[in-house]
């Protein structure tokens, strides 16, 4: 829509360079109808526009501040770009605990567990 309106402006709104003079009378009546349903179109699509319309989020603050403004959490934090941490990888207890159930799954593979209480015969 932008790009149509900043065209019709650089060249003109576009023109009817057909040379049917002819059509061009017959079709007079009928443009009547046509621009009052485009004009009925347009306002009951203006209408659902206002009705669907998203309030703002944040309400317009019209004025100037004086002074510093406040100091955000962002910019309290001044973390930067920090990746994706999975929850166990927060909780170092968590962390621990499930690096030792991995590594004692990797111990079984390697060392046969002792047997006792059975009769060697």
């Amino acid at each position: 829509q932008r790009g149509l309106d900043m065209m019709d402006e650089m060249l003109g709104p576009p023109s009817d360079e057909d040379g049917d003079e002819e059509d061009a009378d017959e079709d007079q009546p009928d443009d009547d109808f046509y621009t009052a349903a485009k004009r009925r179109s347009e306002k009951k699509k203006a209408e659902r526009h206002e009705a669907y319309a998203v309030a703002p989020k944040f309400p317009r603050f019209e004025g100037t501040v004086e002074g510093e403004r406040a100091v955000g959490y962002q910019i309290m934090k001044n973390r930067g770009l920090v990746p994706h941490q999975k929850k166990a990888n927060k909780n170092p207890r968590v962390r621990k605990r499930e690096q030792y159930r991995k590594a004692v799954i990797r111990r079984k593979g390697a060392v046969r567990d002792i047997r006792t209480g059975e009769a060697v015969t």
